[in-house]
């Protein structure tokens, strides 16, 4: 025989891979699961420095995410060498919670003194079990999982579970366990360290007395027990009126939505709430959380507000500047684009009547106001952070001013205006980043074209004043309120009521930091129905 080959047929291999892959997904997912439980965890040993409501909390959440019957902590009286329960949830929790048991009685008593988790399948057949804490709460025993808690090494307690709705516990449940025993342990040291500030309550009220947040302490009622320094000078009421005010009302928070609020906080949560407070002429956004606290001998609701006035107002102004910015692009984008279809539909059609020059032109000025824009927004936050290095040369003020009304003549010829110039003679040169300063005059030159209105005058005037170089562009516009005077150079401020027109708001900002990062400064001078003037000055240095 000259041999055979035996092949032997792959049954059932796309199966087996699809088994695989769904095994692999719900790894996947159980690990997600056990993620998620660790991080609510662990913030809920956070939210609060009340040891009896977090491991009240935590043993409610191990209950419910392990599916078993009873959970309860156990912590240890190092004096004495006896476990007691501090918390129980679930069946006899009431009969457990408080209970002694003798040192090393127990499985519980035998994890605390080996410092070893343990799994028990059938409780009663073990010979560590004790049956006093069944017979006590009439609670029938079957499969345990207990775990130490540990504080550098050494068991202070012990995590126990009691039959699981699956029958049974296996490693993953004792390693998710031991990982909450550590946060557990982590919820009592703090606690401890607590109790230690406790103590020291003159320098306790040192720092509640002057912390820069509004502090509060409420009762369970809702009524101000304490307050600082901070919460009077934020509300301008004295102390006197404050104590023993209602707390929702004197900050109009809803009345159903603050009750919530403090219920949640008894119960151990640490709630949170933006709310917003008249003072003065401002108003005052607050981020805000409660949490319950020993206070003296009774349980309070401590309440911390932090201004968050700033980053507010930076969130709005990220979100304006999106909506700005995408305008700005589109309009002068779309400008170039039409430009081009009509160029390509001119030689495609060799039609000789369309103004091709003149359409390259509009499209190469909308590409420099781009150019402008983008590169406003980069040197803004560069010339901020003193991250640019400026290009300084000495110029004249001829080829600057020249410069800048070739870019912007057009603009004004369409609004049939006139750009005038006043040049005082002999004037010397000035050490400047010539680029950096054009875009200066380009940006005022085109604000007065924009708010000039038709056959408008705008003039820009050179001339030395003392040891600086003053610049100035006016325009015979509508002028600028008084109130918006300084605002308006603020970043992605606009002036209100100009119909029609639109911007980044960047412009007169850019300008700002341009000239300040030469040792200048910038400032306007304007008369409602009368105009506007734009200054900055340059210092001038000996070439």
């Amino acid at each position: 025989m000259t041999g055979t080959q035996s092949l032997t047929p792959s049954y059932g291999s796309q199966d087996i891979g699809q088994e695989l892959n769904e095994r692999q997904i719900k790894r996947m997912h159980k690990r997600l699961r056990e993620l998620t439980f660790l991080h609510e965890t662990s913030q809920l040993v956070s939210a609060s420095l009340d040891l009896d409501s977090v491991l009240q909390s935590l043993m409610t959440q191990v209950r419910d995410y392990f599916q078993v019957e009873a959970a309860s902590v156990a912590l240890l009286d190092e004096k004495t060498g006896n476990l007691t329960f501090r918390v129980a949830v679930g069946g006899g929790a009431a009969e457990v919670t408080g209970l002694r048991l003798d040192g090393g009685v127990g499985i519980a008593g035998w994890v605390v003194q080996t410092g070893r988790s343990a799994i028990v399948p059938e409780a009663r057949s073990d010979e560590r079990f004790y049956a006093g804490v069944d017979e006590r709460t009439g609670l029938y025993t079957r499969a345990l999982l207990a775990v130490p808690v540990k504080i550098e090494g050494h068991p202070i307690g012990v995590i126990e579970i009691l039959n699981p709705a699956s029958g049974t516990f296996d490693r993953d449940a004792q390693r998710l366990l031991l990982a909450t025993a550590d946060l557990a342990a982590a919820a009592i040291r703090n606690a401890e360290l607590y109790e230690r500030v406790r103590q020291a309550e003159r320098r306790y009220e040192n720092l509640f007395n002057n912390s820069a947040d509004p502090i509060i302490v409420l009762d369970l009622d809702g009524k101000v027990l304490d307050l600082n320094q901070q919460v009077i000078e934020m509300l301008g009421r004295p102390r006197e009126e404050l104590n023993g005010a209602d707390f929702c009302s004197t900050f109009g928070i809803d009345r159903r939505t603050c009750q919530m609020l403090i219920q949640k906080a008894q119960e151990g949560h640490r709630p949170s709430l933006e709310i917003q407070i008249p003072s003065g002429d401002e108003v005052h956004i607050l981020e805000t959380h409660m949490a319950k606290i020993d206070y003296g001998e009774q349980e309070a609701i401590q309440w911390i507000g932090h201004d968050v006035s700033e980053r507010a107002t930076l969130e709005r102004m990220r979100e304006d500047l999106t909506h700005m910015i995408v305008h700005d692009l589109r309009n002068p984008l779309g400008s170039i684009m039409s430009s081009l279809q009509l160029i390509l539909a001119a030689f495609v059609e060799q039609d000789d009547t369309v103004p091709v020059t003149k359409l390259v032109r509009i499209a190469m000025r909308s590409g420099h106001k781009l150019y402008r824009l983008i590169d406003s927004l980069l040197d803004m936050g560069r010339l901020e952070a003193g991250e640019t290095e400026l290009k300084k040369t000495f110029l004249s003020a001829e080829s600057l001013v020249q410069e800048a009304i070739e870019q912007v003549q057009p603009l004004a010829l369409n609004r049939a205006q006139t750009l005038t110039t006043q040049i005082s003679p002999g004037l010397p040169k000035v050490l400047a980043d010539g680029e950096l300063i054009v875009r200066v005059l380009t940006n005022l030159l085109d604000n007065a074209v924009k708010y000039t209105p038709k056959e408008g005058l705008i003039t820009l005037s050179v001339e030395k004043a003392g040891e600086d170089l003053l610049l100035s562009v006016s325009d015979t516009g509508h002028g600028i309120p008084p109130e918006s005077r300084q605002r308006v150079f603020d970043r992605f401020a606009r002036l209100e009521g100009a119909k029609g027109l639109t911007g980044s708001g960047l412009g007169l900002s850019f300008c700002k930091v341009a000239i300040e990062a030469h040792g200048g400064r910038i400032w306007v001078e304007s008369e409602l129905g009368h105009g506007s003037t734009f200054h900055f000055t340059l210092p001038l240095e000996v070439g």
